[in-house]
């Protein structure tokens, strides 16, 4: 099975709409390690690790799943970056929503 590790900036009104507890939803479903966290940019960072199957279908239902959380959540741009890490340095367990 390959992993994969992926840090995320998603831009638009995501903060104060109830996006990083969809994000932790989606993550908890998929079985996806990381955290989610608001940046003082306004946007909203996340790190996600799990096997590459499981990252398609996480970030597939954050992308377009929007509709389901507040109607004013908007998404401007989602920017994923791929973490090419050595596989030790996979410490999370679990998916946590940081402040």
């Amino acid at each position: 099975m390959i992993g994969m590790r992926i840090l995320m900036k998603v831009h638009g009104f995501v903060q104060g709409v109830g996006y990083r507890a969809l994000v932790k939803r989606a993550a908890e479903k998929y079985m996806v390690n990381g955290y989610v966290r608001n940046l003082e940019d306004g946007s909203v960072e996340i790190y996600a690790d799990a096997p590459l199957d499981a990252i398609e279908s996480f970030e597939k239902e954050i992308r377009t799943n929007i509709k389901n959380g507040p109607v004013v959540m908007h998404i401007e741009k989602f920017d994923p970056k791929d973490m090419n890490l050595p596989e030790k340095l996979s410490v999370l367990r679990g998916f946590v929503v940081l402040h």
